[in-house]
């Protein structure tokens, strides 16, 4: 029930007491998907300077109120009046069981990024395909840039310098993913029969050559270091950050072709190292780590060629993980279940106890060390493609390099990485090469990234 609370104020006009009018009325409590919560109600009002005001704005009130009440709740009219938050419950509950729990978590984080703060309240029947299309035009528009950078010493910046402004546009395929996500939601409502049809529609249509030929965006292409800038981008991080344990991070990352969120699930027990300097070691890749709501949840890796797969440490790699483990890493000889990796605790202090963030590790070091260097554009995912371009073109077999990798296929690897893979290559394996060749070319990395 709505009504209007007059109240006298301090104020005074023409010798008289000003009044204000509040319209108060309960509203139901609706959760982050724009549910009602059952049995919760919540206080609203507004507050106006004229009783004529307050009336029209109760009117309104009252007739949204009643609109929800005395209507059965399998009827077209309470359908269409459900937000899209209750049937983007019900289409992520559908999930359950089709696909892994990281995959639905990143379809739920996607929608309450994208869509939720848009249509996520709405009534179903009152999205239109207007409404989709300048949705997917506000995708495409330029936004700022997500920054992780919250560490590192202050640069003095000149008080005639005007700030960066760090605009960046999303992809296609990233523009594609969300608002397929939206109609994936809609079409539960088309089933639902709160709505006739799904007002997302199909974008328009591009083929391949005019893609190349509008010259508007390229096609994606990853950028793979070569093992000297590797070692370059190693040496700026231990110099100009003075962390040379990040230094070993990206190096190791580069070296290893573990993912972001396998690195960050690594654990000392992972690595494999013998007694004798300048020998091989191993790491054992077992599960992933996710930042979820503030704390850290464990995994699988993606495939199951992902999982349980062993990659080589060379010689070199190997002694500088020895030597991190005996000297730096304070929980090694203690505490197998410890990160390999520790995150910060502050600007000077590590934190042992729990994982190397991926992102602040991206955006705090190699990002910077990318752009000093002039290397262009680098994602920490092309540390990765670093470490398969670099076996192939030493010669390694590519169904070898696959498994490494823990590619779901060996096709995969052949359609990502066929620019480096010789023919001669697309023969049987060949038995007794490591990954030590691979990284034969890389000189004085321990100098650089330890001290």
């Amino acid at each position: 029930m709505a009504y209007i609370r007059v109240r006298e104020t301090k104020a005074r006009a023409k010798g008289r007491q000003v009044k204000s009018y509040v319209v108060c009325w309960r509203e139901p409590v609706r959760d982050e998907f724009g549910a009602v919560v059952p049995g919760k109600t919540i206080q609203r009002t507004d507050t106006f300077d004229t009783e004529k005001a307050a009336k029209a704005r109760l009117l309104q009130v009252e007739t949204d109120l009643s609109g929800a009440k005395g209507i059965d709740p399998s009827s077209a009219k309470a359908k269409a009046n459900r937000p899209l938050g209750e049937y983007a419950r019900q289409y992520l509950d559908s999930l359950a069981g089709q696909m892994e729990p990281t995959t639905i978590e990143g379809y739920e984080k996607l929608y309450r990024t994208h869509i939720a703060p848009v249509f996520g309240s709405r009534p179903i029947a009152a999205i239109t395909a207007a409404d989709v299309d300048a949705f997917r035009a506000s995708l495409f528009a330029p936004h700022q840039r997500r920054s992780f950078v919250t560490r590192g010493s202050s640069v003095a910046v000149p008080a005639n310098t005007t700030p960066s402004t760090s605009l960046v546009t999303r992809s296609p395929k990233t523009v594609k993913h969300i608002v397929g996500t939206l109609k994936r939601i809609l079409d539960v409502a088309v089933r639902d029969g709160a709505v006739s049809s799904n007002p997302v529609l199909a974008g328009p249509r591009r083929t391949t050559k005019r893609r190349a030929t509008s010259g508007s965006r390229k096609a994606f292409a990853h950028r793979p270091l070569s093992a000297n800038q590797v070692a370059s981008v190693c040496d700026w991080i231990a110099r100009e950050k003075a962390n040379n344990v990040y230094a070993l991070a990206v190096l190791f990352a580069a070296h290893t072709g573990v993912r972001a969120a396998e690195l960050q699930g690594l654990q000392v027990q992972d690595v494999t190292l013998s007694d004798i300097r300048g020998t091989v070691g191993s790491i054992r890749i077992l599960r992933t780590a996710a930042r979820k709501s503030g704390s850290w949840v464990y995994g699988t890796p993606k495939s199951d060629a992902s999982t349980n797969r062993v990659v080589p440490l060379a010689p070199w790699l190997a002694d500088e993980l020895r030597d991190y483990l005996a000297d730096v890493h304070p929980f090694a000889g203690k505490y197998p279940h410890a990160p390999l990796f520790p995150g910060r605790r502050s600007r000077s202090n590590f934190d042992w106890a729990k994982p190397v963030v991926a992102d602040n590790l991206y955006d705090n070091y190699l990002q910077p060390a990318a752009k000093a260097l002039a290397l262009g554009a680098v994602r920490f995912h092309d540390l990765r493609h670093t470490f398969a371009t670099m076996n192939l073109s030493a010669g390694e077999h590519y169904m070898q390099v696959s498994k490494w990798l823990g590619h779901s296929s060996y096709v995969l690897t052949l359609t990502t990485y066929a620019d480096y893979i010789n023919e001669d290559e697309l023969a049987a394996p060949k038995v007794g090469r490591g990954t030590a060749q691979s990284v034969a070319t890389v000189t004085d990395l321990r100098a650089k990234v330890s001290s």
